[in-house]
């Protein structure tokens, strides 16, 4: 039954996606779940707000004639019941049921079986779905439940895309309702693709998708059309070429491949070819044809399991705008070229997707945030939202039809949460933490960071981009505690040459100051994902084949790597660190020293300057090392520790689940526990380093806990950095130290949190 209630599904995620009106839509998807459902009858009601009245909008088995005119109220009828108690209402002989009323127009009276269950989202609801049979008998429970999970997905379906309102009477007689203010306070939750907290004004984004202007287009001159296509073909390689110089001078590591992927596409011989096959095969016009290959192509990038894949289709649908635009130039000699928003300064800009030319288009000096409702942190308009430094939250749902233009909006990144017409206590709140931050800011400087009493800490920044290292300066950081080399890999379709990395590590070891500067070597697999790697599909990911795992598996990447960053390193002597992730026992680190002997010995063969004195260091992440921590050190000249996996391997909570979040604590007693036996025993090793660079670094309620237990570096996101020199000045290493053994005395993390937010409050740093 599984299996069939996802191509059910599946099904219906086409038929929206094909773009037809809302009618058609549910009369198609009525149809498909009668047929799939095995029924005789299926109907969708909607309830119209003007009129409070459920509304038949759709069926398959009813009178067509009843849609649109069979009307009823809450609580009228089996069908008004299930939709006023929000309950399924499952029964033989539905007019022996108190609540039953007859509407005649509709020809039901014939069957003997009736199930409804409402159309709920976040606790509202919207109409209600209803199948019935000729036989005299209730649905039977495999049927039961397949309904209430269509009627689920069915409800979000029909509210993402405005079906309610559509269908509306109104809507039916051509006529345009008036659109409604929203009002009241909305908060919303996404995903984060750069961090920062901003505040203004929303500026709803409407994309150049003009595939939805193109209609059913024949021609009767199949050359004609072929000829255009291929003038155009060179004219939207030449507008690509166009937008990768912009995009070049925004994102270094990018090189070409934002919109290297774009020419790919033009270049496709397969693509092309379905196009003209198109043109040729049914006297579709050129721009109509890449409309139909371009829905195929999204109903195949749709099933694709990954994420990352997925986000390919925005940059499929922007090339492929791109080389309509360039027909219609072509066609036309000229083509009337969408302006540019009128965005004011300061805006927070709201699409349900934009694509990366949409983005370089825009005067993005007046955007002081983003929100969209798809796209993921691989998506290439996430990256250049980075590379910008504007604060953006990717895949919020929903989130344009609860929005008003000019709506007042709170953006945090941080804790990834858009907060839309906020009430005056969030608002008050926000200010507050504007100005403690403009306090914070005004206060950076690059003298020595200590305790109160004299006790050194270095701080260090955890960057992803090149252009992320003018955060170092502005913020205080000492040097790179961590650099994320898998963007590089990320934002590509292919494995980075050896010279693109070398080119992007050199820029990194440049810019980044005096300071050391700790390049991690790719991280990927878990939650992030390659797919041109062809990952085998694990049961649990964040176990498997991930990190040094992969490497190994395959040493040709991790030896190309190893050498970029050692020549980049030439030039930089002292200031070169290597982390290698996700290392489990000894036997890890043997075979790594392997490879970084046999990558010096061709470097050393072919006379290649490199780093003859780069420090060599972990990621402290499995709970395994813990047992055998001498040896480790022994082997290394570093350990950083990466609390974000730390944590969730000794709990076994998965950091990214919200049902397990009070399990993910860094405060917990027995993770500190461990954090201090991690630092005691490195007091036994004079001369090797430990560092944190996990988000346990960045939490001021977490760092005088850290400076207690002896760590005396932490990396962090540059903004974080003014906060926890704050903190840090504050306290004295034997406070730091009381406070820790204080805390060993309880037994919860809330505890913890408690003791620590009177602590910073008594030192003037609660928020």
């Amino acid at each position: 039954m599984d299996s069939k209630l996802l191509i059910i599904l599946s099904r219906i995620s086409e038929i929206i996606a094909d773009g037809q009106d809302y009618e058609k839509v549910l009369s198609k998807i009525v149809r498909l779940l009668s047929e799939n459902l095995g029924v005789d009858v299926c109907s969708v009601y909607a309830y119209e707000e003007k009129e409070k009245k459920l509304i038949l909008a759709a069926t398959c088995g009813l009178n067509k004639s009843s849609v649109g005119e069979v009307r009823m109220a809450p609580g009228e009828g089996l069908t008004g019941t299930s939709f006023s108690t929000r309950t399924v209402i499952n029964t033989a002989n539905p007019e022996k049921r108190l609540e039953f009323k007859y509407f005649p127009d509709t020809g039901e009276k014939k069957f003997k079986s009736f199930l409804a269950a409402p159309l709920l989202v976040g606790g509202k609801c919207l109409g209600v779905l209803t199948i019935q049979k000729l036989e005299n008998r209730k649905f039977p429970p495999p049927v039961l439940e397949m309904v209430k999970t269509l009627a689920t997905q069915l409800a979000n379906l029909i509210l993402n895309s405005k079906m309610l309102h559509d269908l509306s009477l109104d809507g039916k007689n051509g006529k345009t309702s008036p659109p409604i203010k929203k009002e009241g306070q909305i908060i919303l939750r996404g995903t984060a693709a750069n961090c920062g907290i901003t505040s203004g004004k929303a500026f709803i984004f409407e994309g150049r998708d003009f595939f939805q202007t193109i209609s059913h287009e024949v021609h009767s001159d199949s050359s004609r059309e072929l000829h255009i296509l291929e003038k155009a073909i060179p004219l939207a390689k030449q507008k690509t070429v166009e937008l990768e110089e912009r995009a070049l001078k925004m994102i270094s590591e990018a090189d070409a491949s934002i919109f290297y992927t774009h020419l790919l596409f033009l270049e496709d011989t397969l693509l092309i070819s379905r196009i003209k096959k198109e043109i040729t095969d049914n006297n579709h016009s050129a721009e109509f044809s890449i409309k139909l290959i371009f829905q195929d192509y999204q109903k195949k990038f749709r099933h694709l399991g990954d994420e990352t894949f997925r986000d390919k289709v925005m940059d499929l649908k922007d090339v492929l705008l791109r080389l309509v635009e360039a027909i219609r130039i072509v066609r036309l000699g000229n083509v009337e070229s969408k302006k540019n928003p009128s965005l004011k300064s300061g805006q927070i800009l709201f699409a349900s997707e934009i694509l990366p030319s949409d983005l370089l288009r825009l005067p993005t000096e007046n955007i002081s945030g983003i929100v969209c409702e798809k796209g993921g942190i691989t998506a290439h308009v996430a990256i250049l939202a980075r590379a910008l430094n504007i604060p953006a939250l990717m895949g919020v749902k929903d989130v344009i039809k609860q929005l008003n233009n000019d709506d007042n909006v709170i953006l945090d990144c941080h804790a990834e949460i858009v907060y839309i017409r906020p009430g005056s206590h969030i608002s008050s709140h926000f200010d507050d933490n504007v100005k403690l931050n403009a306090e914070r800011l005004s206060d950076i400087n690059n003298a020595p960071l200590a305790t109160s009493d004299g006790k050194e800490i270095t701080i260090r920044g955890n960057i992803s981009l090149i252009c992320e290292t003018s955060l170092l300066k502005d913020y205080g950081a000492n040097g790179i505690g961590l650099y994320r080399s898998e963007f590089l890999f990320m934002i590509r379709d292919r494995v980075p040459s050896e010279d693109e990395q070398f080119r992007v590590f050199s820029r990194i070891m440049r810019e980044a100051g005096s300071g050391d500067v700790a390049i991690r070597v790719l991280d990927i697999g878990g939650d992030k994902p390659l797919p041109y790697l062809n990952f085998p599909n694990e049961d649990n990911p964040a176990l498997g084949v991930r990190g040094i795992r992969l490497l190994l598996s395959r040493p040709e990447i991790l030896k190309t790597q190893i050498k970029a960053i050692l020549r980049a390193g030439a030039e930089a002597e002292g200031k070169l660190k290597i982390i290698f992730p996700m290392i489990s026992d000894i036997s890890d680190l043997i075979e790594i020293k392997g490879i970084l002997h046999e990558v010096k010995a061709e470097l050393d063969e072919t006379s290649v300057k490199y780093s003859k004195n780069a420090k060599m260091g972990i990621m402290l992440e499995v709970p395994s090392l813990l047992f055998s921590l001498d040896e480790i050190i022994k082997n290394v000249d570093f350990i950083s520790i990466g609390t974000n996996d730390l944590l969730q391997y000794t709990f076994a909570a998965d950091r990214s689940s919200e049902v397990l979040a009070y399990k993910y604590n860094c405060l917990h007693p027995v993770f500190l526990k461990i954090i201090k036996i991690i630092a005691d025993t490195f007091a036994a090793h004079p001369g090797k380093q430990l560092s944190i660079c996990g988000e346990m670094a960045g939490k001021q309620e977490a760092v005088p806990l850290l400076i207690g237990a002896g760590i005396n570096e932490l990396s962090m996101t540059p903004r974080q950095i003014p906060l926890i020199k704050r903190v840090i000045r504050k306290y004295s290493t034997d406070e730091c130290k009381a406070l820790l053994e204080k805390a060993f005395q309880y037994e919860s993390a809330e505890d913890v949190e408690i003791l620590l937010k009177k602590s910073l409050a008594a030192k003037g740093l609660a928020d």
